[in-house]
């Protein structure tokens, strides 16, 4: 049976040089026992930069995009594609996000035709933004959901896309059970990951957004790791796995 190890990047895999140098030659030498994910934030254009500068294994698959894309071999998957465009209004959710003058775009390159990315600079002010605009998208009957994370981030996607479902998605697809699943994350736009049926992994470094969820969410299933970055990841393999 294959291993499904999910991880987001920046400041989880990636973040200390030594620890992810460290963690690329383990899971290296296990390769053939693991179905490789890297779960982020960032575009596709975006993680294969960071892939090459950081000289990272080429994954099996890659959700970019917080869900909102997933590329196998740098191909897009059309039929999750499919899915997250049935009830989404990309032009619509747009334009009722406009009214909130507080909200500002993201580059083009942050953009995806399933993902509306903003910034929000947190203050006492803005700390209610996004509920109004929760509560807006819901009485306009616009499918679409909020994530807020690294204290400033704020991603619009479909309703049905986040880290987590995808991340089911690929469980489905590749047959691999919650026990041989690890997902490894440290902000708020892992959060949906750690909600699913699966072994989780939070790195010592997480964002106050993972660890105020952990505390009051947290099971046995999710591993508070005493270390940062991957470190913390291979602390959480050795825990659920032994590797």
């Amino acid at each position: 049976m294959k291993f499904l190890l999910v991880t987001d990047l920046d400041h989880t895999l990636v973040g200390d040089d030594e620890a992810t140098q460290v963690l690329n030659q383990r899971l290296h030498s296990k390769r053939s026992q693991i179905c490789l994910v890297y779960s982020t934030g960032r575009s596709h254009a975006s993680t294969c930069e960071l892939i090459a500068q950081k000289q990272l294994l080429e994954p099996d698959y890659l959700i970019a995009g917080v869900g909102s894309e997933i590329y196998q071999n740098g191909a897009l998957d059309l039929d999750w594609a499919e899915y997250l465009s049935q009830d989404w209004d990309k032009m619509a959710i747009a334009s009722l996000a406009k009214q909130f003058s507080q909200l500002k775009s993201q580059s083009l390159k942050e953009q995806n035709p399933w993902k509306i990315s903003y910034c929000l600079e947190p203050t006492a002010e803005n700390s209610s933004t996004l509920q109004e605009l929760q509560q807006k998208l819901t009485q306009s009957r616009l499918a679409a959901q909020i994530i807020f994370s690294s204290n400033r981030d704020v991603d619009i996607l479909p309703h049905t896309s986040n880290k987590g479902n995808a991340l089911t998605y690929l469980q489905k697809r590749l047959q691999i059970p919650s026990e041989a699943t690890l997902v490894c994350g440290d902000s708020g736009n892992d959060i949906s990951m750690f909600e699913q049926d699966v072994r989780g992994v939070i790195v010592a470094n997480a964002l106050s957004e993972l660890l105020d969820w952990h505390r009051e969410y947290g099971t046995e299933n999710h591993y508070l790791a005493g270390s940062d970055c991957a470190w913390g990841i291979m602390e959480g393999m050795a825990y659920f796995w032994e590797f």
